[in-house]
């Protein structure tokens, strides 16, 4: 059965940024100052542990020196950033490095989530003011918020929106080259179809639909989730005629005019909450949707 979506694409007739959004902003440029009426941070916890960045590995990672002189690698708790060979990659990691590099900050945990597959500390970093860079990277365009339920996972969906209604950062008009065809829409998604995940891959899929009165090419478009490791290209030769809907699978299959498939080794789409994100060629977000999940 289809699933009742939260979408959070804030210009809801469009699902792309606000028309005030300024088109001639540099490629690649990610801003670190907050917004007017932005929503207010959290403040520094008390039992946060002071550490010094020694170096900034990209946008959403870093090396410290913890208060015992040791050395940690921490991963900012509840973002991604684009990865470097990614638009705005190199980018979102200067955008870090103007925040917190050589800086003294304050990391602070969320509830039992400690570390990552690969060992890093799951962190918030704060600033000596104050100021969650967690929170700033997002305000800024430079992440985007990730559906792992902690502690301030709907803070950070209101900062994701709030760029992305600015058209800021990754979010911006034309942010990484010429912009694809924004009539190109995910218009719905099957993320916990009935059954064991593994068992059923080929029942949950997404669905785009070309909303507009011409033919567009898409190939070469890119359908990805949250994670750093779920993506799916559209083979050259793909066209989308004016109305027409197809749909992505995430299982393996032959391809026809209306289905593809993602081929994926496990479960794409998660089902505690996911982004689903469509990217042109050059790699701007031409559409996302956001689900909250089953929990």
């Amino acid at each position: 059965m289809r699933r009742t979506l939260l979408l959070f694409c804030l210009v809801v007739s469009a699902c792309v940024p606000s028309d005030d959004a300024v088109e001639g902003e540099p490629v690649g440029s990610v801003p670190t100052e907050s917004l007017p009426g932005s929503i207010e941070a959290p403040s520094l916890p008390d039992d946060g542990v002071p550490v010094v960045v020694r170096s900034v590995r990209d946008g959403d990672s870093l090396r410290v020196e913890m208060p015992d002189g040791s050395s940690e690698e921490v991963r900012l708790l509840g973002i991604n950033t684009p990865e470097r060979d990614e638009c705005l990659g190199d980018s979102s990691r200067e955008a870090t490095e103007r925040l917190i590099d050589g800086e003294n900050v304050v990391l602070s945990g969320s509830g039992d989530t400690d570390r990552d597959q690969f060992g890093r500390l799951l962190r918030y970093v704060y600033l000596a003011d104050g100021t969650l860079v967690n929170e700033q990277l997002l305000l800024s365009g430079a992440a985007l918020a990730l559906s792992n339920d902690h502690e301030f996972e709907l803070i950070f969906r209101d900062a994701e929106d709030t760029a992305f209604e600015a058209g800021l950062g990754l979010w911006g008009i034309g942010a990484c080259g010429e912009m694809g065809s924004t009539e190109i829409r995910i218009v719905d998604i099957e993320y916990n179809p009935p059954g064991p995940d593994d068992e059923n891959v080929n029942d949950e899929w997404v669905a785009f639909a070309n909303t507009g009165s011409v033919t567009v090419d898409v190939s070469g478009w890119v359908v990805r989730d949250e994670s750093t490791r779920h993506r799916f290209t559209f083979p050259g030769g793909t066209e989308l005629s004016a109305g027409q809907e197809v749909v992505l699978r995430s299982g393996c299959g032959d391809a026809t005019d209306s289905t593809y498939f993602w081929c994926a080794s496990d479960p794409v789409w998660s089902n505690g909450g996911d982004t689903a994100l469509l990217l042109d060629s050059n790699g701007n977000v031409i559409d996302r949707l956001w689900y909250q999940g089953d929990r």
